[in-house]
């Protein structure tokens, strides 16, 4: 995902407040925006009211706090912040303790200014990309417990299973999750797991209390040995941990909290915060659903469907593009007179077919025009992204051929593996000739939706050696006998109706 530069906040701290400028000078006019400090102890009150401050350029000797002392706490705090340590004491032993600290890299004064850039672009591009993979790796983990919690029918299953995946992915040391009881306000527990909770009855009973006020107020808590005291139930008592406090809400409707905790030796971090409340919001869904049996694998659906848009939403015109290829996809089934198991599949595979193309940067994917052949390149890598997204859903795993191979070819000259008619997936082949169909027939940044003829026309070329000329056959007649128009607007009612029907 491409991001522009002016969406990079930097603080520069020194006591040199000439250095300073002429850094801050320089950074801006690469685009970067820029806060100054002139010690640790002004850097952490700065952080204190920017939480979206992405690298720390700081000197090491400065009055009042030091580098190091700065780039200590940071880390005792566990804010994700990159620090670039700049100091006229080039000596080994120093590196060396900014890097085991935590440092991103080292600049030894006096620098050029361009040195700076350098070492500056290094570290955001590090970032980025981190944060990149951080982005699809939170994906995979939505998907997996979407599937967990879809595959569970009963509330106390629901529970069990939510926790075990909270575990795995937050591993904590101890965690509860607190129902909210069918009469009154208060609060039960559904689920507890690890000993600390087992073992301090006096502790538990002021988490369920905490629980409770986040609950009532909609409010999560990250709290540490030094927030914790803000809090009444804590204050005054010893607290060396870090918790995580998430209610659990859907539509509206209280439903539950989950709290996670480990000790301070290993700190919980905004990002997990934020992690854990789409978890919460998962769940809840699952619990006030769980007695609805029959309405598991709508829900199921429309978290599939979320996903797909998730891509769309970085191409405004691909819009819809997915459930429209998804349904079109369904009216040749159908029309083909495939099974109900193979209808689903389809149309799970339209949904999921453009996955991959969350992980295409933004600047190839709404290019305004002809991708050249090194972008194209990139451009053809999203079925294999998409494969290693859904390859870690055991539930989708039987879409990963469909969405792998729906642009190969029948003579061969397709992508990713250049297979063959024989070779193709019957599924990929369908999906192939409805996806290329709604790709012509709507806008795209490079050009104007073509009408039916065209797209018709085009799809007979192209019948034998681009698409199975007996799918393409079908679609065509399919097409010409409901009426283009008719297939283009009835695609919101035929999603409704496999819904319910299905």
């Amino acid at each position: 995902m491409e991001v522009k530069n002016d969406a990079v906040k930097i603080l520069v701290v020194d006591d040199e407040e000439s250095l300073r400028e002429i850094c801050k000078d320089a950074l801006v006019d690469e685009g970067y925006q820029v806060l100054q400090a002139e010690d640790g102890r002004e850097a952490l009150s700065i952080l204190a009211a920017n939480d979206d401050i992405d690298l720390i350029v700081s000197d090491l000797r400065m009055p009042v706090m030091n580098g190091l002392e700065l780039l200590e706490k940071i880390k005792e705090v566990n804010l994700d912040i990159d620090f670039l340590v700049m100091t006229g004491f080039a000596t080994i032993e120093t590196a060396v303790e900014c890097m085991k600290m935590g440092a991103a890299d080292y600049l030894p004064k006096p620098f050029n200014i361009n040195h700076l850039l350098v070492k500056v672009s290094k570290v955001v591009k590090a970032r980025r990309a981190k944060q990149e993979r951080k982005r699809l790796s939170n994906i995979v983990r939505m998907l997996n417990l979407s599937n967990a919690l879809n595959a569970q029918l009963d509330l106390k299953s629901i529970c069990y299973e939510f926790v075990l995946q909270v575990q795995r992915n937050f591993s904590p040391e101890s965690a509860v999750l607190f129902i909210q009881k069918d009469q009154g306000n208060s609060l039960g527990k559904a689920v507890v797991r690890g000993r600390l909770f087992r073992e301090d009855p006096d502790f538990f009973a002021r988490v369920q209390k905490l629980a409770q006020d986040s609950l009532e107020n909609g409010s999560s808590y990250l709290l540490d040995k030094t927030r914790a005291q803000e809090l009444a139930m804590f204050s005054g008592q010893e607290f060396p941990y870090s918790m995580l406090v998430v209610p659990l809400f859907s539509r509206m409707k209280k439903v539950g909290v989950i709290v996670l905790i480990r000790r301070d030796t290993q700190l919980f971090t905004n990002d997990d915060l934020q992690l854990l409340s789409v978890f919460a919001a998962h769940v809840a869904t699952a619990i006030q659903n769980a007695k609805m049996y029959t309405r598991m694998r709508d829900q199921n659906i429309d978290i599939i469907r979320s996903y797909a848009k998730a891509v769309e939403a970085k191409d405004y015109y691909t819009k819809g593009h997915s459930e429209r290829v998804a349904v079109y996809a369904i009216k040749l089934g159908s029309y083909l007179k495939l099974d109900t198991k193979e209808l689903e599949a389809l149309y799970t595979s339209g949904v999921l077919h453009d996955i991959g193309k969350i992980g295409i940067p933004d600047h190839i994917l709404n290019k305004p025009s002809r991708l050249d052949e090194e972008e194209f390149e990139v451009m053809k890598s999203h079925p294999s992204i998409a494969r290693d997204i859904l390859s870690q859903v055991w539930s989708l795993k039987h879409t990963l051929p469909v969405v792998y191979h729906h642009h190969e070819r029948i003579d061969g000259k397709g992508y990713p593996d250049g297979i063959m008619n024989g070779q193709i997936p019957f599924l990929a082949k369908v999906i192939s000739v409805v996806d290329a169909f709604e790709a012509m027939t709507s806008d795209r940044a490079y050009r104007r939706a073509l009408d039916w003829e065209k797209a018709r026309d085009i799809l007979l070329q192209g019948s034998g050696t681009q698409w199975e000329s007996d799918l393409v056959d079908r679609w065509v007649k399919l097409v010409s006998e409901i009426g283009f128009d008719n297939i283009q607007n009835d695609t919101q009612d035929n999603t409704l109706h496999f819904h319910r029907s299905h």
